[in-house]
C-alpha cells in the first residue's frame, strides 16, 4: 500500500520554542477614524509571535503603551511559513481571560495540540 504525503505547514511543523510572545508590529488608529469609534486617539494594534501547546493561565505580554485601565483585545491564529500566513487548521486554540497591567496585560491561553505550534496573537489596544 502506497501511503500519501502532503506537505503542509502548521500543525505538523517541527518543534521551534520561544519562552515568551514576541511583539512584532504596532499601528495606531489616528484623528477621525478613532474618533468614529469612540477610542482614545492613543489606540493601537499590534501582534505577537510564539511557538507552544497545553493550557498557559497566566501569558505575559510586555508592552509599556498598555496601562492598568487599557482595553486590550486578543484574538489568535496558527500560521505556517510566516506571521501573515495563517489559517484555521485542526488544532483548536482560545484565549479566554484578559488582565491589563501597567505595562503589559496577561492572558489564559490553551492550544490544545499534541506538540508546540505557531501561533500569532493580533491585539487591540484602547489605552
Amino acid at each position: 500500500m502506497e501511503m500519501k504525503v502532503e506537505h503542509r505547514t502548521g500543525s505538523n511543523l517541527a518543534l521551534d520554542e520561544t519562552d515568551t510572545p514576541m511583539e512584532q508590529e504596532g499601528k495606531s488608529a489616528q484623528g477621525a477614524a478613532a474618533q468614529d469609534l469612540n477610542l482614545s486617539p492613543a489606540a493601537f494594534t499590534t501582534y505577537y509571535t510564539w511557538t507552544a501547546n497545553g493550557v498557559h493561565p497566566s501569558v505575559n505580554f510586555v508592552n509599556a503603551n498598555v496601562h492598568a485601565n487599557s482595553r486590550v483585545f486578543l484574538n489568535i491564529s496558527e500560521y505556517g511559513a510566516n506571521p501573515q500566513d495563517r489559517f484555521i487548521g485542526a488544532a483548536r486554540m482560545a484565549v479566554y481571560n484578559i488582565a491589563p497591567y501597567n505595562g503589559g496585560f496577561r492572558a489564559w491561553v490553551e492550544i490544545s495540540w499534541g506538540s508546540p505550534l505557531k501561533v500569532r496573537f493580533d491585539v487591540f489596544v484602547d489605552p
